[in-house]
């Protein structure tokens, strides 16, 4: 098959052992790639079987039929698993070079299954794997480990490393490429402890992707690059990165802030992106072949660190803290990607825990902003030392143990992203559906939200709601293509279809790639729906609909009009009043015969 290395990896990490199997033409024009390629594996393998950090979990590692080509935005890759952080469905997304380097190591797929005796590593290349002994970077750092597999085996190699966190099991553990990028949601750092796998490199062998119509690809790339070029959303990526959504954010009344308790934080000028712009930039960073270059690398010299500090770490670390001090929030990103855990949950764990400790429940020294109390307990968590270790666990773990499950704030067990669904509506039905759990990229609505389409921010109905389906079955696709979501104005359903058949010789027209994307979409719910997920785990946390106010309004998400559009979801997606993918929607896209 043409865009494809036409190779599926199978790694036993008990016996050592690997085998290599072609993929199967079929499933990849149902399935294309990443997350789609992903999720029909762990359905093949009935996942809902078995427990998260048990062997038999399998952690699957994921590139489309676009890696490797020179397409700006297009060499990002996915991992799924079954999530010990929510207990569903799985799955986190990385940019860097991984998505083009798998495919030059001959790799579409590489999927792993049981426990090592000893930590380890692996080395793919050309299609085969080696067992390499990991004990001597054991406990270390996630980015001196890399910066070590840099040195022994090649700067043009694609690394994964894990830290001390997923060493740890921490539940919310990330996995790091590229040093400032993550495998960040869900905990696929902590499955990939448990399996004492401490890095993964790919070696490429021959970076070269075989087209089906490369005369016509290379046209086709100089028509593409001129609208991307000229492209509004993504000019603003390139300009600003994500950091410029802080001063969006606060001054529309999004900002999650103080654990979720206003939505603007106090003195938030100081980490806007002027602000940062000029005290703190050194130069943006791009993925490989990206043209937006929307990472911004900062450097705090009061802490000398540097990190590639994005909109979700600042909102997360500083918001949900109520800590407005650019130093101390590029301090804790530093911390937070050495140790090995995504920002967003340990950002809404911090939060959670002073709300606690103010309230009297946790008996825990620590308020907003007091950076030296945050600082140690980021360690405490990533070691499981003392209230650390039940920290690990997350916000949804924390609040049962503690008996306050109304405070804590997650949907399915995730926590949220940087975009308070009472001011920005569409949100509460992303974050109800998405299959992650509180998963802002799913969907995308808070794209749909802030640029005021479908109605505006504040509308929740038909015509929302069938945007919402429209950018999910998108999201799904590039999600498995793999594409970056901040090309989404760009990579519409047609341009999707034109690259397929560039690239993979599908002949597909768009009702093909729209109909993949719906087919991706429900069998990540089918497969949830095995887990137990159903209406009565698609709720918002309570906290949602109470209101909160800004510049003198009051925002809440009605509950009622919650149910509605929820209702609405259902039937448009054409699943049953309890959220499960009927019958006929099964049979009417194929994955009956799966």
């Amino acid at each position: 098959m043409k865009g494809y290395a036409n190779r599926v990896l199978f790694v036993d990490l008990e016996n050592k052992s690997y085998k290599s199997t072609p993929i199967d033409d079929k499933v990849a024009r149902s399935f294309i790639g990443g997350k789609g390629l992903a999720n029909y594996f762990l359905y093949k393998h009935n996942i809902w079987n078995y427990e998260p950090l048990s062997p038999e979990n399998l952690l699957i590692f994921a590139t489309g039929p676009l890696g490797g080509t020179p397409l700006t935005m297009a060499t990002r890759a996915w991992a799924g698993f079954r999530s010990p952080l929510t207990n569903i469905l799985g799955g986190s997304n990385v940019g860097g070079t991984l998505g083009a380097v798998m495919k030059y190591a001959g790799v579409d797929a590489l999927i792993i299954r049981g426990i090592s005796k000893i930590p380890t590593y692996l080395k793919i290349r050309d299609g085969s794997v080696e067992f390499i002994n990991a004990t001597h970077l054991w406990g270390m750092d996630a980015i001196t480990c890399e910066e070590i597999l840099w040195r022994d085996h090649g700067k043009d190699a694609a690394i994964l490393t894990i830290g001390p966190a997923g060493e740890n099991l921490v539940k919310f553990a990330s996995i790091n490429h590229s040093k400032w990028r993550q495998f960040g949601r869900t905990g696929p750092g902590a499955v990939m402890g448990s399996k004492k796998l401490k890095a993964i490199i790919f070696q490429p062998a021959d970076k070269k992707v075989e087209l089906a119509n490369p005369e016509g690809f290379s046209e086709y790339l100089k028509k593409l690059n001129m609208r991307i070029s000229t492209d509004s959303s993504v000019k603003a990526y390139r300009e600003g990165g994500t950091p410029r959504i802080v001063e969006i954010a606060n001054g529309t009344g999004f900002f999650p802030s103080y654990y979720w308790s206003k939505v603007q934080l106090d003195d938030w000028q100081k980490i806007a992106w002027p602000y940062l712009r000029e005290h703190y930039f050194l130069h943006p960073e791009a993925c490989l072949y990206c043209s937006a270059a929307c990472h911004r690398l900062v450097e705090s010299k009061k802490f000398n660190v540097r990190v590639d500090l994005d909109y979700e770490t600042i909102f997360a670390l500083g918001g949900l803290t109520g800590t407005p001090e650019p130093d101390v929030i590029i301090l804790f990103n530093d911390l937070a990607d050495r140790l090995g855990m995504d920002t967003i949950t340990l950002g809404n764990v911090i939060g959670f825990a002073i709300e606690l400790s103010r309230r009297g429940v946790l008996e825990l020294k620590i308020d907003w902003g007091a950076y030296e109390s945050i600082r140690g307990l980021i360690m405490d968590i990533a070691y499981r030392r003392g209230v650390g270790d039940l920290l690990a666990e997350g916000v949804a773990s924390v609040a049962r143990r503690l008996g306050v499950e109304d405070l804590g704030v997650h949907v399915k067990g995730l926590e949220p992203a940087g975009y308070d669904p009472r001011v920005l509506k569409g949100m509460a039905l992303n974050y109800a559906i998405a299959g992650r759990g509180a998963d802002h990229l799913g969907t995308m609505a808070y794209a749909i939200d802030i640029s005021e389409r479908a109605g505006g921010r504040q509308a929740l109905g038909e015509e929302k709601v069938r945007a919402i389906i429209d950018y999910e079955n998108l999201s799904a696709l590039m999600d498995s293509l793999l594409l970056c979501k901040f090309g989404r104005s760009v990579y519409d359903f047609r341009v999707i279809a034109d690259l397929l058949n560039l690239v993979a010789g599908f002949g597909y027209g768009v009702d093909d790639v729209v109909r993949a994307g719906e087919r991706i979409v429900t069998l990540t719910r089918l497969i949830n729906v095995r887990m137990g997920v159903d209406r009565s785990m698609d709720g918002l946390p309570r906290r949602w609909f109470e209101p909160v106010e800004f510049e003198g309004k009051r925002y809440v998400v009605g509950r009622e009009e919650f149910e509605s559009a929820l209702d609405l979801y259902y039937k448009l997606r054409g699943w049953s009043e309890n959220g499960v993918p009927t019958a006929e929607k099964l049979s009417e896209l194929r994955i009956n015969s799966i």
